[in-house]
């Protein structure tokens, strides 16, 4: 069995997992629930950046289109 530890870390309220991926995706979940306060001029940028998408849709693609764009190479 290995022990981890987490120094000035939080408490994990899970503390067994299935495999490294379950780990990962727990502490990747974790992370993503942290509140991060943005300052007013980030706000102001995403502000912007959403109403530009909105006035110009056409200009940006979708998730969906982004991803059937990219094609893998076999490596």
């Amino acid at each position: 069995m290995t022990t981890i530890t987490i120094k000035n870390g939080q408490k994990l309220k899970k503390t067994h997992f299935e495999n490294l991926v379950d780990l990962q995706n727990y502490l990747i979940s974790m992370y993503l629930k942290n509140d991060v306060e943005l300052t007013d001029e980030h706000k102001s940028i995403l502000d912007s950046r959403i109403n530009e998408v909105n006035e110009n849709p056409e200009n940006y693609l979708t998730i969906d289109e982004l991803k059937a764009s990219i094609v893998r190479k076999n490596v």
